[in-house]
């Protein structure tokens, strides 16, 4: 009886939500090198394109966005505070919730600017993404900056 107890608890994990689907890294990671490049690129519609028409954000400095277009506002300000620059943006940990969903989080830096004094540099994001049809796109997204280094 214990066996038979192990093995459902196995087979059930084999098909939780929770299991790792390198597809859908691959998806995550791809959209945040997709926000990555078009910050570069010093282009905000290309870093909004990874979201959903009514995703949601606040972003590192407080602001909070509702939908793709002011999300793309609030990133027009954002990268005029660090023209220039480039950002890092390296996943830390991921949890499916369905197939469709997944949580996912990791740190970011920003280099290859001086920003003004004060401004953030580097710190850590929680997104919310979906499958929507054929592409994952963000539906919510925090980002956050570490407590001050001694």
């Amino acid at each position: 009886m214990k066996a038979l107890a192990i093995f459902s608890f196995l087979a059930l994990a084999a098909v939780s939500p929770g299991a790792q689907d390198p597809a859908v890294e691959g998806a995550i990671d791809a959209l945040a090198q997709k926000y990555a490049d078009a910050w570069k690129a010093g282009d905000a519609a290309g870093c909004a394109s990874i979201y959903s028409d009514d995703a949601d954000v606040i972003d590192f400095m407080g602001t909070s966005a509702k939908g793709k277009a002011a999300i793309q506002e609030s990133i027009t300000k954002t990268l005029g505070t660090y023209p220039g620059s480039s950002i890092q943006i390296v996943r830390t940990g991921m949890h499916p919730v369905s197939a469709d969903v997944v949580v996912s989080d990791g740190t970011w830096e920003i280099t290859g600017a001086t920003p003004p004094e004060g401004a953030p540099t580097k710190g850590f994001y929680t997104v919310v993404a979906a499958k929507q049809g054929e592409a994952w796109q963000v539906v919510s997204a925090r980002t956050k900056v570490g407590p001050p280094s001694n």
